[in-house]
């Protein structure tokens, strides 16, 4: 029944999660040179992506600024398709009927999103990082502990994820008041992504405002009435 329900989850957001893909492959692709003129061309299309390939991997160009906005994207699509598009369709009944406790069927589905979120946010990362561990690819230094920043923005999608299905979920009628998760989400983001210390500071607050979320989601799940 659970797989039964991760597979229903995949077809509904595949779409999106192709669309990310096929962004993430013209950006490293536009960095790499790997992809020829066609991609390159439709690079330059996109505010952004364009622009010279940085000298040193990872460190130089904005590499974790892309990757945080189109991940940041995928994963508020990712967290309202999963929650608000169910009652809005009238899914949520049946999925409500289901001989399955509401919190497993919402963790299924926080964990279907959240594992979906992180394959394809991981995918620029290796693509970038093989390319620039290959020799004689680019003429500046390259360790892949210079991958840090850009592992950082990573570990922090799936807050915004959890932020979004908080607001898809949340039953306001005000559209203001429903995007209170996903705003709230902007501080502990931040000081994850930002902090001097990440062991010490950032993955803290993110695993303790991650974990508040799943709380907070779950709570909502279980009580509201559908």
């Amino acid at each position: 029944m659970i797989l039964a329900l991760v597979r229903k989850e995949w077809r509904e957001t595949r779409a999106f999660v192709a669309l990310a893909l096929a962004l993430f492959l013209v950006y490293a692709n536009n960095l790499t040179g790997l992809g020829g003129p066609v991609l390159r061309a439709a690079a330059n299309l996109i505010p952004g992506m364009g622009g010279p390939t940085p000298e040193v991997p990872f460190v130089q160009g904005n590499f974790g600024s892309m990757l945080f906005f189109i991940g940041g994207l995928l994963a508020i699509a990712l967290g309202f398709r999963q929650s608000a598009w169910e009652p809005s369709q009238g899914t949520a009944l049946y999925l409500l009927h289901l001989p399955l406790p509401r919190r497993t069927i919402v963790l299924t589905k926080l964990l279907t999103g959240v594992g979906l979120l992180l394959a394809c946010g991981l995918a620029p990362i290796l693509l970038y990082g093989a390319w620039a561990a290959t020799p004689r690819t680019h003429p500046g230094p390259f360790a892949w502990s210079m991958t840090g920043e850009a592992f950082r923005v990573w570990a922090v999608l799936p807050l915004v994820y959890l932020g979004a299905f908080a607001s898809g979920l949340r039953p306001a009628r005000w559209f203001g008041s429903r995007l209170l998760p996903l705003a709230a989400v902007a501080l502990p983001a931040s000081i994850a992504a930002l902090a001097p210390n990440w062991r010490l500071i950032g993955l803290p607050t993110l695993a303790l405002a991650a974990a508040a979320f799943v709380v907070v989601i779950l709570r909502e799940a279980e009580t509201r009435d559908y």
